[in-house]
């Protein structure tokens, strides 16, 4: 089926006037035989409810997991070298922490000023 529009239009409102009209006349069908337009959609709804039950529940292929039989191996060199890495960092926190100056606090009030 072609519409062709064979009418030519001078401004927009007389555009949107026309369809305007072409849609209220398709929504007066759809009022007048509404209850066979909610039947489709219905079916409609069915049909489509059943395709996807049947793609995502029934029809599912269900695969065996593969089992790998590799094992890990336990590598000392890496574990040595974290090891180093960790007793570098641990002496430089001490070396920082560890010092001898003392701070005085800057929250704690002066028992001069109580007085």
């Amino acid at each position: 089926m072609k519409f062709i529009i064979k009418k030519s239009f001078y401004s927009f409102k007389e555009l949107s006037d026309t369809c305007a009209k072409k849609i209220k006349e398709i929504l007066w069908i759809l009022g007048k035989n509404a209850f066979l337009c909610i039947l489709i959609f219905i079916l409609i709804d069915i049909l489509i409810g059943e395709f996807l039950f049947y793609k995502y529940v029934i029809s599912i292929d269900t695969k065996e997991p593969k089992v790998i039989s590799t094992y890990d191996k336990f590598q000392e060199n890496t574990y040595l070298s974290i090891l180093e890495e960790w007793q570098k960092r641990e002496d430089i926190s001490e070396n920082l922490f560890s010092s001898d100056k003392n701070y005085t606090d800057p929250f704690k009030q002066n028992q001069n000023e109580l007085k």
